[in-house]
């Protein structure tokens, strides 16, 4: 029976941080029985890096002792509190993520070089700071027309006017940029 209840356990935990904070919102949200529709754009931004944490996490490439950390950055540059991260994280990503985390050959994608490289990321503010850098001056305007559906469910935050020829390759290598409109 322990080896049942573990995995459980090391799947859900990423978001117990998170989840604790969320109990008086999720009873705020409950009664007005309603869905988010905006978050903040930086947390959009993130979603699919979210989702790579989560599943590195699942994959046992994000350790216990890193992803603490990883979320507070995460939380801190994106500039959103726990709980805006946490509906975030449950209105538009569990769903997607939990579908991952449950495809055994699907998640490999998401291998040990690139969840080192995806940690890093965002243990490092200063690695932080570039992405920031990166993303305003790649961020021309939003389509509200766009979708998020050219990639079989295993986007990495990617549009094709944000794509540098680099990033494009070093994703063609790893498998994860599965196809591009």
């Amino acid at each position: 029976m322990k080896n049942i209840v573990n995995p459980m356990k090391k799947a859900v935990k990423p978001f117990i941080i998170i989840c604790s904070l969320l109990v008086p919102t999720f009873a705020l949200a409950d009664g007005h029985n309603h869905s988010h529709n905006f978050f903040n754009p930086k947390l959009e931004q993130l979603g699919n890096d979210i989702i790579g944490l989560t599943v590195c996490y699942k994959n046992g490439y994000l350790s216990d002792a890193e992803q603490e950390p990883v979320f507070e950055n995460l939380i801190e540059y994106a500039q959103v509190s726990g709980e805006e991260l946490g509906l975030f994280y449950m209105d538009r990503l569990g769903q997607k993520a939990e579908e991952i985390m449950s495809d055994e050959q699907g998640r490999q994608i998401w291998d040990q070089t690139y969840c080192a490289e995806l940690t890093d990321s965002f243990l490092d503010t200063d690695k932080l700071a570039q992405k920031s850098m990166h993303n305003e001056a790649h961020h021309h305007h939003h389509d509200d027309h766009h979708s998020h559906s050219h990639d079989h469910g295993h986007s990495h935050g990617h549009h094709n006017e944000n794509i540098d020829p680099e990033t494009a390759q070093q994703d063609l290598e790893r498998g994860r940029l599965l196809s591009i409109q």
